[in-house]
């Protein structure tokens, strides 16, 4: 647990870890509390009287900041494996691919729980207390740019073509989300 300032001291210096990688989860945090505060002041009487409470409660749930602050760390470790694996002459090509798949994993993971929250984010809108509907919105402009940049990282892998494909599906639902949010229309 690092305090911002130090995080980005760490992450703009000359060593391998953070990188990013972590830059991608934390920005995927930061999107996903914006959206949960927007959905913490969704929380009043008449909100639960009209169910948008409930919705506001469902949104919250869902936003796991924990869990996207976490691939932050896991792209640490999976990244100096990684580079372990590019030095030991004695590592089987087993374990070498295994290496690799991890490596991958962390930010397609990512990339997919950054889609799954710009959605139920999005599907919250219509519900989310009018005042503070702009939040939201951050938090999905800001996972999707968590998402793109995971997906650099994912790149970085050689990710097979089927999958990066895959991936590239999921950023373009993203990208109508923002741009109908940027049009000022309602959501796709």
């Amino acid at each position: 647990d690092q305090i911002v300032g130090e995080f980005v001291a760490a992450l703009a210096a000359k060593q391998p870890t953070p990188g990013g990688g972590a830059a991608a989860a934390v920005g995927a945090a930061v999107g996903a509390a914006a959206a949960a505060m927007a959905a913490a002041y969704t929380t009043r009487k008449k909100d639960r009287e009209s169910g948008a409470a409930a919705a506001a409660e469902a949104l919250i749930a869902t936003l796991d900041t924990a869990a996207v602050l976490a691939a932050a760390d896991a792209d640490a470790v999976a990244y100096a494996d990684l580079q372990r694996s590019w030095k030991d002459a004695d590592m089987s090509a087993e374990e070498k691919a295994a290496v690799e798949a991890r490596a991958l994993a962390v930010p397609v993971q990512l990339v997919e729980r950054c889609h799954a929250y710009v959605l139920a984010i999005q599907a919250f809108l219509p519900s989310c207390n009018p005042n503070i509907t702009s939040d939201a919105k951050v938090g999905i402009h800001q996972l999707a740019g968590a998402a793109r940049a995971a997906f650099q990282t994912a790149l970085v892998n050689s990710p097979p073509a089927a999958e990066r494909e895959r991936l590239r599906g999921l950023l373009r639902e993203m990208r109508e989300v923002e741009e109908a949010l940027l049009e000022g229309e309602a959501c796709p």
